[in-house]
């Protein structure tokens, strides 16, 4: 169930929009093995089946979204921020 949704809002994030093609795609990349007679639209309905029973919680999607934000990079900004920029070596005469 994880991983549905983690596919489906990696995507999301990643192209700004909903694209069941490019969420098809990215689940038989990682996910070769499992559940091969799935097709794009089986997917999607697994997606809204898990989201409308409440099959999974909002801390769980929580830290699905946030793991996507560090997969992608959105904290890259905090790493930039963490340059030491303005300080000076006090062992410096």
């Amino acid at each position: 169930m994880k991983e549905v949704l983690w596919i489906f809002t990696y995507t999301k994030e990643k192209t700004l929009g909903e694209n069941n093609n490019e969420v098809y795609k990215l689940w038989k990349e990682r996910n070769p093995m499992t559940r091969k007679n799935i097709d794009a639209k089986a997917l999607l309905n697994q997606k809204n089946y898990i989201l409308q029973a409440k099959r999974i919680t909002s801390i769980e999607t929580d830290e699905i979204k946030e793991n996507i934000r560090l997969k992608i990079g959105v904290d890259t900004e905090n790493f930039t921020n963490g340059v030491i920029g303005d300080q000076h070596d006090i062992n410096v005469i």
